[in-house]
């Protein structure tokens, strides 16, 4: 029998990029998925990855990878009648800013899963971890109080049956389990979450392949077509010299050909949707018919379990959904996987804390109560769009006379003038860029009066660009942030220190109780917040307003660093945060990216109250759980798709849930 930190029941993107989190936070996962994914069709499904999802991805260290692989889209053409329409740019891909991934990613799921399958399997540190494929989930036993084995500390039991020549089953224990497994998810069916929702009537098409067309612009990234017959076509340029042309299947042919629909009919309907174009199939890699479904799991999280050992909370909910399990929609706004992937980056590093004994037990509620609204605004989303994708005008988006605000806008405009209109609304939940999460006083705290920035905690950290000392070669911010331990990132915006001297020694003091004496060293007391926390938990970065001229940094800084030191040679580091210069600020930016809490730069104070709700206090340099080291001074200073009813994959008909 098997023994990990957390099972992942699912291979696919979501579940591949949660083991990748947890590996490089150093917890021991054993990955598991029902298919074989060498017999199974998937050149297809998922395929853009948007721009906050590249952001996340690069502090991952697998961006790069990726970016080898698919096909980089910025904009967007659009067509109706066979001409261009140069005002109708509505994709993910449009309107794109502050974010040096200004661009969408068209990967195919394939390529992107064998990219957190190496990243994976490298990580171990006692050899290479291994996805367990064609494992399928039968059973999940949860220990409960004195009745349960004497492995309290390991209370979850996963049974997998597998086909190996012949039939055998598995059984691992772990900590936690998480539920990656699709919109069938076998994890939510067994631990008994409800999935309501709706399920639309509708069909969709989506057909890979190889192909030749008249139509200008087809390799230039996404394009849109407004087809008389066929509603809002989708036509996108992959990896690998491969073509995608997605559309709504006409209800007729639905009713004439049903599950019973070939290749060869759904190639000569792709034709027809992009008519005036002519459009040729040199070979066809992959193609699905699916109807989409809207719903959203009541919880998050599973049943409560008791007993565990001193390190856990009793009455801990160990069972987690993420991805298609937990949410499902349609593909219309390409938000199934980048969902899913900001669940996997949320969740990792609150787990990975909590197992280590790191982090407070309350973090791992936020998983639900950041994630679950954001699914609940993208299904909103979905269920305008699906409509709109049919030609069809939603009620919500007509005009109301009794309505006093401009919905009337809606007057006199198409289906596709809507859409377009619709994603340029939203283009910040698309994108991802401006997801906001909460303040909710704990995680996500708002500001001091003294810190005066325009950054909202529960917001993405922007990336900015900054120099080392010495090269005059801008680097980016975030490149000094890289996702690679349960850690926060403390910045701290030291601005003009000619006039921020007096706050940059309260916080030196605050931080390590600098003595202040002539022989610049520092001692610790029970009341310095490095005493209470451990050092290891955070990654320090100064960022001086000052140029990249002679000198040496400390001396620039006017004082001991604060970790590494780099310079703001223009002042729109500062800008693009809302610091002002001549009072700097302090921004504690959690393990995932985003933003927990900004201080005015003499109100160390503050952290010490942030963190003693969210991290577990070392005592002064005793050795932790997961062995966390005590406190050293240079730890700190001077060194420095949517849900899938029914789906056909080369003509086989297959109960499932694909995301493109």
């Amino acid at each position: 029998m098997f023994q990990v930190d957390v099972v992942i029941c699912g291979g696919g993107p979501v579940g591949l990029l949660l083991a990748c989190c947890l590996a490089r936070y150093g917890i021991q996962t054993y990955v598991a998925e029902q298919h074989d994914k060498a017999s199974q069709p998937m050149y297809g499904r998922a395929a853009m990855i948007a721009p906050r999802s590249l952001e996340m991805l690069d502090q991952l260290d697998l961006a790069d990878a990726l970016g080898q692989i698919g096909f980089v889209v910025r904009g967007q053409k659009f067509f109706r009648e066979g001409k261009m329409v140069d005002n109708m740019s509505s994709a993910p891909t449009s309107n794109i800013t502050d974010t040096f991934f200004d661009y969408c990613l068209l990967c195919r799921q394939r390529y992107t899963e064998a990219v957190m399958s190496e990243a994976y399997t490298s990580y171990s540190k006692s050899g290479p971890n291994e996805i367990f494929y064609g494992h399928k989930l039968v059973d999940i036993s949860i220990a409960n109080g004195a009745s349960s084995p004497p492995n309290h500390s390991h209370p979850i039991t996963a049974t997998f049956s597998t086909a190996t020549g012949h039939e055998t089953t598995t059984k691992v224990q772990c900590k936690y389990l998480i539920g990656a497994d699709g919109g069938s998810s076998t994890v939510r069916s067994l631990v008994n979450i409800p999935f309501p929702g709706s399920r639309s009537d509708h069909h969709w098409i989506r057909i890979d392949g190889r192909v030749r067309t008249n139509m200008p612009h087809a390799r230039s990234g996404l394009c849109g077509l407004d087809s008389p017959t066929h509603g809002s076509i989708l036509w996108a340029s992959l990896d690998h010299g491969i073509t995608r042309v997605g559309f709504p299947l006409p209800a007729a042919l639905w009713s004439q050909h049903g599950h019973a629909i070939t290749q060869e009919t759904v190639v000569a309907e792709a034709k027809k949707a992009v008519l005036p174009f002519e459009l040729d199939f040199d070979e066809v890699d992959w193609w699905t018919l699916y109807s989409v479904g809207q719903r959203l799991a009541e919880t998050y999280r599973g049943p409560q379990t008791h007993g565990a050992d001193d390190n856990e909370a009793d009455d801990e909910k160990r069972i987690f959904l993420a991805g298609d399990a937990a949410h499902t929609h349609s593909s219309a706004a390409a938000q199934g996987m980048n969902t899913g992937l900001h669940d996997a980056t949320n969740l990792a590093w609150k787990l990975a804390g909590r197992i280590h004994n790191t982090l407070q037990p309350w973090l791992l509620e936020t998983y639900e109560s950041e994630r679950r609204p954001l699914a609940q605004q993208i299904i909103a989303q979905d269920r305008l769009m699906t409509r709109l994708t049919q030609g069809e005008i939603p009620e919500d988006l007509q005009d109301d006379d009794d309505d006093d605000d401009d919905d009337d806008a809606a007057v006199g405009k198409d289906a596709a003038e809507l859409m377009a209109e619709l994603f340029q609304r939203n283009t910040k939940l698309n994108t991802g860029l401006g997801i906001q999460y909460p303040i909710d006083g704990a995680l996500n705290v708002g500001p001091d009066a003294s810190a005066e920035s325009i950054i909202a905690p529960g917001s993405r950290a922007p990336d900015v660009q900054v120099q080392r000392p010495g090269p005059r070669v801008p680097v980016r911010l975030h490149t000094l942030m890289k996702n690679s331990a349960v850690r926060f990132d403390i910045l701290v915006f030291a601005g003009d220190p000619e006039r921020t001297v007096s706050r940059l020694g309260e916080l030196r003091s605050y931080l390590g109780d600098h003595s202040g004496g002539n022989n610049n060293t520092t001692t610790t007391t029970n009341q310095s917040f490095l005493y209470r926390f451990p050092a290891s938990r955070f990654r320090f970065l100064t960022v001086v307003q000052t140029p990249n001229d002679n000198g040496a940094a400390e001396e620039k800084l006017r004082g001991e660093a604060f970790g590494t030191i780099v310079y703001d040679v223009d002042g729109s580091a500062h800008s693009r945060y809302g610091i002002d210069v001549a009072k700097g600020a302090v921004v504690v930016v959690r393990p995932d990216g985003v933003v927990g809490t900004v201080a005015g730069l003499g109100e160390g104070e503050r952290l010490g109250v942030y963190f003693q709700g969210i991290l577990v206090e070392s005592g002064g340099g005793r050795e932790e759980k997961g062995g966390e080291r005590g406190v050293r001074r240079e730890d700190w200073g001077g060194k420095g798709m949517g849900e899938v009813e029914v789906e056909v994959e080369g003509g086989k008909v297959r109960e499932e849930t694909s995301c493109s």
